[in-house]
């Protein structure tokens, strides 16, 4: 058997607390136990206030995956335009599911290393009013870049479209503002940022999102992706109300255990933390003489630093090096992104100054032990300067 790894500083999973790890061990329990539900009713609750919204939560019971797609099949209609928004692997990637569920595909693109701008999306919607849907990812785990939905969402509000943000690792280490913003269907991915385990998907949903999934000509109902069922069965008067399904009752208990841990803490210094870490990091990578991914740090997220491969380096080897001599986990491209570049993760519990130096160090020497030439202590130096 594998030594467990030190510090997990991929892009998610990525560890938990103790106090999150005791909480999904807890003793399993029947999801109609008066107990769950008060549990259930309660996660909801601090929910709400992390995706800062009065509108529903619902938690669906499945990865983060679940939450995306359901949002395109609860809420497409064949024919209908959609407008989606691709600086990335997992943009490029929600452009299949409107396709398969029968929307008209438009898309607004850019290079994988840049953020979408939000004149181009204007310009997307002069062109083509009665765009029904919009769908955008925040933050771009796998290149490391963020969008402006602050910017973008107002935008196809004003022209009464739908917005779909995957908000997957960009809650809970960046700030994200629901209603404010106008986001009718806000995605969450408890293993990033919270450091909680993957088995829920959390969503925002707007009366914008629950009308449009009711008029549909055959609105998705008895189905593991129906947000309807959810809303019709358990969101109604609490003496009336059934789950539509089993609840997977250990990882709600683990993924209200990460909130209560969330809030005590408090949302600004969580999120400061957060950035704290990757400026921290994106220093130490420079320090070594190595570029960023993204074309600019302003266009950043907070959860990953993702890092251009050096020129002769083998990143798979680098990161099997480093996993292998020092035990440490760190992540590779995805998709179309493969060799192209290596990701540090600093989510959770791993934002965190002691992590992020560590892992630097560590890259740093594997890379001297694999013949690339760094100076050690440049990173980790370089790093330290900004705490």
């Amino acid at each position: 058997m594998r030594d467990h790894t030190l510090f997990n500083m991929a892009s998610g999973p990525v560890e938990g607390t103790l106090r999150t790890l005791s909480a999904l061990s807890r003793q399993i329990m029947y999801h109609h136990d008066p107990e769950f539900i008060d549990l259930f009713d309660d996660t909801v609750d601090k929910l709400k206030d992390l995706f800062r919204t009065k509108n529903d939560v619902i938690i669906m019971q499945g990865e983060a995956l679940l939450g995306l797609e359901a949002a395109a099949v609860c809420t497409i209609e064949p024919g209908d335009k959609c407008l989606n928004l691709v600086s990335g692997v997992y943009g490029h990637f929600y452009g299949s599911y409107i396709k398969a569920y029968g929307g008209e595909l438009f898309e607004v693109r850019t290079d994988f290393d840049k953020a979408i701008d939000p004149g181009q999306v204007e310009k997307a919607f002069k062109e083509n009013p009665d765009i029904k849907i919009v769908s955008m990812v925040h933050s771009e785990t796998p290149s490391g870049t963020l969008n402006p939905i602050e910017e973008i969402c107002p935008i196809a509000k004003s022209y009464g479209a739908l917005t779909i943000v995957d908000a997957v690792s960009s809650i809970g280490g960046i700030e994200v503002e629901t209603d404010e913003w106008g986001i009718d269907l806000c995605c969450l991915g408890p293993q990033k940022c919270l450091a909680s385990s993957a088995g829920v998907a959390p969503v925002a949903v707007s009366e914008d999102a629950w009308k449009k999934m009711r008029n549909k000509k055959a609105p998705v109902r008895n189905s593991y992706m129906s947000m309807l069922d959810m809303k019709e069965k358990w969101l109604i008067e609490k003496d009336k109300r059934k789950f539509p399904l089993t609840i997977f009752t250990n990882e709600v208990a683990a993924l209200n255990e990460a909130l209560l841990q969330y809030f005590e803490e408090g949302p600004e210094a969580v999120i400061q933390r957060h950035k704290d870490s990757a400026k921290m990091c994106r220093a130490g990578i420079k320090g070594m003489g190595l570029d960023l991914w993204a074309d600019s740090e302003e266009i950043c997220t907070t959860c990953v630093t993702a890092v251009k491969t050096p020129s002769g380096v083998d990143d798979a080897k680098l990161r099997r090096h480093l996993y292998d001599k020092y035990r440490i986990l760190i992540s590779g491209g995805f998709g179309e992104l493969v060799g192209k570049l290596f990701r540090i993760g600093h989510m959770g519990k791993m934002a965190h100054p002691v992590y992020v130096a560590g892992a630097l160090a560590m890259l740093e020497k594997s890379l001297v032990d694999i013949g690339y030439p760094v100076k050690l202590g440049s990173g980790v130096g370089a790093a330290l300067e900004t705490i």
